[in-house]
């Protein structure tokens, strides 16, 4: 089985940037998918192998807009360590009305491509979704 990493940069409606690392078995795919379904940012350019470039992305200004804001979300593995995969810029309506804790329920196809596939620092894999809450990094 091949353990891959994927970085995608991300570009949200005001011009920022930032990259996300995402490590999994075989392909991040379907995990980055997801995350593109609940961000306000879109990718910009990715790779896992050879690099794609998005010639026109179009991200969405809304609240949350900034890549520097990420909804932060902690997965149990299989040896109990724990991975975190963050959306960029995510939408308002994965979160509960504290827009802070996100709402499990509204983002149920992103788990289900962690779970499996994502991995811990010690490449164990995501066996279950615990949480997930907004951060805001300071700008650069």
């Amino acid at each position: 089985m091949t353990n891959v990493n994927r970085s995608i940069l991300w570009v949200d409606g005001a011009g920022g940037s930032t990259i996300t690392l995402v490590r999994a078995i075989t392909s991040a795919n379907s995990i980055e998918t997801e995350l593109l379904a609940v961000s306000n940012a879109d990718w910009f350019n990715e790779w896992e192998g050879p690099l794609n470039i998005n010639l026109s992305p179009s991200p969405t200004v809304a609240a949350y807009q900034s890549v520097s804001q990420r909804a932060a979300l902690t997965f149990l593995c299989a040896d109990g360590t724990t991975a975190r995969v963050d959306i960029v810029a995510p939408k308002l309506g994965i979160f509960l009305a504290d827009g802070i804790t996100v709402d499990a329920s509204t983002i149920t196809s992103l788990i289900t491509a962690c779970v499996g596939t994502l991995l811990s620092a010690t490449l164990s894999p995501a066996t279950a979704f615990l949480s997930g809450i907004l951060l805001t990094r300071p700008s650069s």
